[in-house]
């Protein structure tokens, strides 16, 4: 379980403030940069852009200074397991540079909020948004393609294109209307989405549908037909062919043998 120390939200310090504790500071820090700051990392010194993140172990020292204004979010804590870092695969006492800090940020208000608050149940809450800032820091960036020749916006914008798809399977999507989404050609709307999730559009809207279908013919138990239609299906005998390679029995065959499970 995840425990709270000190934490703060979009915090202000004087321009050109520098902290420095060369023991660290007993815990874990999470820290997100607003402003360019200037660290000091074992023998090294650099100057980090806006966005930057790092996660500083227990016992590391701490050293950064402000090349102008300051402005941070952060947390410290303690974890009664520390096997977090390896099961969300967390780079530490290092800087990084998400695709996506301001939804970290996000994260890190609501932790703020709860720590201040102390509602009923605001730890067992804490732990919970400790995870979830933790999995989102990690996909951020082990998902995230390390190619530059991109704007650094468009995974955002291919992410909120898959969620449409994929929430909308039922609907008739063309190449054009999914590309339409990124408002890039279909060429290089298909080739970006190679690049980002691994997987072709069409390739993750079929299995989506099919498992749509098997859930219809599984649970609600519905016709062969409307089940087909219900999970994005026009053609019927397309249905089955797809079904059949997917499943390795009919439609049929398989809300039959559900059945027979029962």
């Amino acid at each position: 379980m995840f425990h709270i120390g000190y934490c703060d939200h979009n915090r202000f310090n004087p321009d050109y403030d520098r902290i420095d504790r060369p023991e660290g500071s007993g815990d874990y820090l999470f820290l997100y940069f607003m402003t360019p700051m200037k660290m000091h990392l074992e023998a090294d010194t650099c100057i980090t852009r806006e966005g930057a993140c790092i996660l500083y172990t227990p016992g590391t020292a701490q050293t950064y200074r402000a090349v102008k204004r300051f402005k941070n979010s952060f947390v410290h804590f303690s974890c009664d397991d520390n096997d977090f870092l390896k099961t969300y695969d967390l780079p530490v006492n290092r800087i990084v540079y998400p695709p996506d800090p301001d939804s970290l940020n996000t994260l890190l208000q609501y932790i703020y909020v709860e720590s201040v608050g102390k509602q009923e149940h605001y730890e067992e809450q804490l732990d919970k948004l400790m995870h979830l800032l933790f999995i989102l820091f990690s996909r951020q960036l082990h998902t995230y393609p390390k190619d530059s020749y991109f704007p650094a916006d468009l995974y955002e914008q291919f992410k909120k294109a898959r969620i449409e798809i994929l929430t909308h399977i039922d609907k008739e999507w063309s190449v054009e209307s999914m590309a339409a989404l990124t408002n890039l050609g279909t060429s290089q709307f298909y080739n970006y989405y190679n690049l980002f999730f691994n997987r072709s559009p069409k390739s993750e809207l079929l299995e989506a549908r099919i498992e749509r279908s098997k859930y219809l013919l599984r649970v609600e138990k519905i016709p062969v037909g409307q089940a087909a239609v219900q999970a994005g299906f026009s053609n019927l005998s397309h249905f089955t062919r797809y079904f059949k390679k997917e499943c390795g029995m009919t439609p049929l065959e398989y809300k039959n043998a559900e059945e027979k499970t029962i």
